[in-house]
């Protein structure tokens, strides 16, 4: 529910009223805004909601969700109770750890404070119980006076008052440092808040950003504006985020700015987002204007993480290149090599779907005399591989698909099919359950060095009737060994874009990008290359990643880049 109908009156609302209130139509920011009311003396905040079912049930609704096995540093969640799930689901993420500290960062829905922020040192009295004010660390913010001011508006402010039931339940121990920010506020106020808030930010701290999404917009816009701010979260660009609309794609920009802010100078944290819904989601019936939410995990996922994940949502990964042969093919057969590799990947997918680009040709037998420049596989080794590592496609568009003709390229697709291992080649998509992939190549696929072979045409193959359904371009481009695109590549790119791509994911260059680039503001997310994944070259010469795509119902997709080790090293050791 927006925060021009959830304060006074309103804070004691079933969630069905909450419900009924979301689809109304939209009145005057103040039309429901109570008077700051200060409690006598240094009392507590009375508590804002009276039934505790709500956030009990919520809380028993995420019981299922594994916390996450490494600290998070800071959450992202709703503060509307329509989406009261998602707020649990944030919180039980984090539960698996303490923190003494959490920042709360809330916009002011109802313009109170004074100067471009408030505070308090007030503590909280709620449903579930008492959250106490950290009262050190606000009077340190507080000395900045300029721009921090002590104030009352929390009475009312449900940014803060949504997330304190929770917060008791899961960090009973926790105090807590509110913060409302003015809309007035702009990216260099909000550069000085950032400031101001890193000397009570530490180890023992978790920030939580209360914000709501897209707002007050069909489903369809909703959905657009939504993939692009997760796609310049999957970023982490400051200027990209600091230039969305506001309440088009969130209602507190400034809280989403300083959160990623603080995440990466603090705590080299990344976002990962692991819900994204719309109100619509809640009722057949159409809703005209909408508001959507979006939870967020930071922290500095390295190897053995659990990803926490709810079962509604799917997860894919997709790979860079691979082929079972040559030297890689020596070392896999070596005793407990390849379970190693094997328990290694699944260690990162969770045994979930993979996409891998195969290059090379499987055959039933490899010659012996085949030259090196010639990539093939055998058969019996390819597919035991492919199917122990859950592979849900393979992606044959590339420049060695073709490397013994049509003939080696019908015994790679019978193979595949005896399999029963889905593959999509040059223009072919890979239909999954909620994505589709279309493969394209812009590298010659019968051995020779033609190039520039992605026409209008082909480009076409990404125009789909279903515009909920997502479409990642699998593309293979680009010059070996270069991490950056050439300007055939940053054109073809737009032309992705231009037909609708959500996701551009390149092959071919050995080498791995370091990160998602935003195109567009935000339209589109880009890895330029994922580089080798079980490839014989050594990490001198290559590197890898994997992109995992979370897909959500309302058909956006989070991406996030996971670094690999070399797999040929290690299986040489």
């Amino acid at each position: 529910m927006s925060g021009r109908i959830e304060g006074g009156a309103w804070a004691q609302t079933s969630i069905l009223q909450i419900f009924v209130v979301t689809l109304l139509t939209l009145l005057p920011l103040h039309a429901f805004a109570a008077p700051v009311v200060c409690p006598s003396g240094a009392d507590n905040f009375p508590p804002f909601y009276e039934d505790a079912t709500l956030f009990n049930d919520a809380i028993a609704g995420a019981a299922h969700v594994e916390p996450s096995n490494q600290r998070l540093t800071g959450i992202t969640v709703p503060h509307h109770l329509l989406a009261a799930d998602l707020v649990a689901l944030g919180f039980r993420a984090a539960s698996g750890f303490g923190y003494k500290r959490i920042v709360i960062l809330s916009p002011d829905h109802f313009h109170k404070t004074h100067k471009l922020y408030a505070t308090s040192q007030r503590g909280f009295d709620t449903v579930l119980g008492p959250v106490a004010a950290d009262t050190d660390a606000v009077r340190r913010l507080e000395m900045n006076s300029d721009m921090v001011e002590e104030s009352c508006l929390f009475d009312k402010e449900h940014g803060v008052r949504a997330m304190l039931p929770f917060l008791h339940h899961y960090f009973p121990e926790a105090k807590i440092v509110p913060v409302a920010m003015s809309v007035k506020a702009r990216r260099g106020d909000w550069d000085r808040l950032a400031e101001a808030l890193k000397p009570i930010v530490d180890q023992d701290t978790l920030i939580v950003e209360s914000t709501d999404f897209s707002h007050y917009l069909p489903q369809h816009d909703s959905r657009r504006f939504d993939q692009q701010s997760l796609n310049l979260l999957a970023a982490g660009s400051l200027d990209g985020i600091a230039a969305l609309r506001q309440p088009d794609h969130a209602d507190s920009v400034g809280a989403l700015y300083i959160q990623t802010r603080l995440q990466r100078e603090l705590f080299g944290a990344q976002p990962l987002v692991v819900a994204n819904e719309n109100s619509q989601e809640h009722t057949s019936d159409y809703v005209e204007r909408t508001t959507s939410y979006v939870v967020v995990l930071f922290g500095a996922f390295g190897p053995g993480f659990n990803n926490p994940a709810r079962p509604k949502d799917r997860i894919y990964y997709l790979t860079g290149d691979v082929n079972f042969g040559r030297a890689m093919r020596k070392i896999l057969v070596r005793d407990g090599v390849a379970d190693r590799i094997v328990d290694s990947v699944l260690a990162l997918t969770g045994s979930r779907p993979l996409i891998v680009n195969l290059e090379g040709v499987i055959l039933p037998n490899v010659p012996e005399a085949i030259d090196d420049m010639t990539l093939a596989m055998p058969q019996g080794l390819a597919i035991d591989m492919l199917k122990r590592l859950h592979v849900a496609g393979v992606g044959l568009a590339n420049n060695h698909a073709y490397d013994l003709g049509p003939s080696g390229y019908a015994e790679t697709l019978r193979a595949l099919d005896e399999a029963g291992i889905p593959h999509f080649g040059q223009g072919e998509t890979l239909a999954l359950a909620d994505l589709d992939l279309v493969g394209l190549t812009d590298i010659d696929t019968n051995g020779s060095k033609n190039t520039d072979l992605l026409s209008p045409a082909l480009l076409d193959r990404l125009l789909h009737e279903n515009a909920e359904r997502p479409v990642v371009a699998f593309v293979h481009w680009g010059r070996e060994y270069k991490t950056g695109p050439s300007e055939r590549e940053d054109m073809l790119a737009d032309q992705m874009r231009l037909r609708g791509a959500s996701v551009i994911v390149g092959g071919h260059p050995h080498v791995s990008s370091e990160a998602i680039v935003p195109l567009a503001g935000g339209d589109v997310a880009e890895v330029y290359s994922l580089g080798n994944f079980l490839f014989d070259q050594s990490a001198e010469r290559s590197s890898g990643s994997m992109l995992e795509l979370r897909v959500f119902a309302q058909g956006t997709i989070f991406a996030r880049l996971v670094p690999l080790p070399n797999y040929f090293e290690m299986g040489r050791k």
